[in-house]
């Protein structure tokens, strides 16, 4: 062991503090790495033999907590703008070297994350050059080219959304009282992942260290902070279609609402949400009178509330949608030939249940689609259906949270 504590040491104890304050403009690198695990298979590695049990004995602990190998302890950097490893990055290239040399069915895809800052296409390019940085990095330690693979993503994949006041911004033009926020978010966001494409199998079991002494079992991670609610206005609106007395009704329907939504379960893949909502309904038909056909019109005004059950990745959602509401309902109508005229004011009301899809397309923004079938009162019951479009406004602090899927 070295007497004296080097730079790296340093810098990886004292990281957890300084980390907001050393993310260094727009292309700074921090880059936390992590390993997905994908369909394994075995392919013996082509390396020399090295002192694997020797070369795993480094302080930088990588260590397996689901299907993810993480480190705990060590970052990668690389000078700002630039493809260039420091130097006190060496240690963590090092730790993976010797694991690849400790399991040689593995093969490895090097992925690079930037984030937002700067354009997309200067992103994608810095991205895929520091990602052939880390991978060159291996080969020269002795690692066989074909075992490894690259990826660039740039501000494609953030690990957590940033939002208006952080996305593409100079730290001069973001707010005072944001600036600790947003590091923090860019800093999350510029990374390498390593992920498995072979050889999984050869790895230890969840919870315990891959490198730098396998089959050690380890204190439990520090768990992810607790998810705030996600906060959203969402309009919607589409065709509704409707059985009433016996004849067919057609029309549209608009809404908005606000809706809250908690995420839940083993890497936050359940999601619950719902809240109240102004829903409109149009509908038009013929019906039967007496004398004769009526032309009627029926409108419904009022609130509602919808619960929305299922899961997802964090970019996309299938659930289970049940609404229910009870409003106005205005009916207007006249008898073939004007004979006749019908206007009628009531209570009616709604429910409605099926399937919502939303995707997130921006930090604030997603969109989807529903189509529910359910019972309308007019009143009288009939058979009802709704088909249509959602685009919602995210506002809460549970947006800024990325699934790591």
């Amino acid at each position: 062991m070295r007497p004296w504590p080097t730079r790296s040491s340093l810098r990886r104890h004292l990281a957890p503090v300084l980390a907001p304050t050393l993310a260094l403009g727009p292309f700074a690198c921090r880059l936390d790495a992590s390993v997905e695990l994908e369909t394994p298979s075995v392919d013996a590695g082509l390396e020399g033999s090295a002192n694997v049990d020797g070369d795993l004995r480094a302080s930088v602990r990588i260590v397996r907590e689901g299907d993810k190998l993480t480190y705990p302890d060590a970052e990668i950097e690389f000078e700002t703008a630039s493809a260039e490893l420091r130097s006190d990055t060496t240690e963590v290239i090092d730790t993976m070297a010797a694991v690849l040399r400790r399991y040689p069915g593995l093969h490895l895809r090097v992925e690079g994350h930037t984030d937002s800052r700067g354009s997309d296409r200067a992103n994608k390019a810095l991205s895929d050059r520091r990602a052939l940085a880390i991978k060159a990095a291996l080969v020269d330690r002795g690692i066989v080219e074909a075992r490894l693979s690259t990826a660039s993503f740039g501000e494609d994949r953030p690990e957590r959304p940033e939002p208006p006041y952080c996305h593409n911004r100079a730290e001069s033009r973001v707010p005072e009282d944001k600036i600790d926020e947003c590091l923090a978010i860019w800093a999350d966001n510029r990374r390498a992942a390593f992920v498995v494409v072979e050889g999984g199998e050869e790895l230890p079991a969840a919870g315990e260290i891959v490198g730098p002494q396998a089959s050690t079992t380890v204190a439990k991670a520090t768990p992810t902070p607790t998810r705030r609610p996600d906060w959203a206005l969402r309009l919607f609106t589409g065709y509704s279609t409707a059985i009433l007395n016996g004849a067919d009704h057609h029309g549209g329907h608009l809404g908005l609402g606000l809706h809250a939504s908690q995420r839940f379960g083993a890497n936050h893949r359940g999601y619950i949400g719902g809240g109240p909502r102004l829903h409109y309904r149009g509908l038009r038909g013929r019906e039967s009178g007496y004398v004769g056909d009526y032309e009627l019109s029926v409108h419904q005004l009022g609130p509602e509330g919808n619960l929305l059950v299922g899961g997802g990745s964090e970019r996309v959602v299938a659930l289970f949608s049940l609404r229910a509401g009870l409003g106005v309902s205005v009916l207007r109508g006249s008898e073939e030939g004007g004979a006749k005229s019908l206007d009628d004011t009531t209570l009616g009301g709604w429910l409605l249940g099926g399937l919502t899809v939303f995707g997130k397309v921006a930090p604030r923004w997603s969109v989807g689609g529903h189509a529910e079938f359910g019972a309308l009162g007019v009143p009288g019951v009939g058979f009802g259906g709704e088909v249509g479009v959602n685009v919602a406004w995210h506002f809460g602090i549970g947006r800024r949270y990325r699934l790591k899927i």
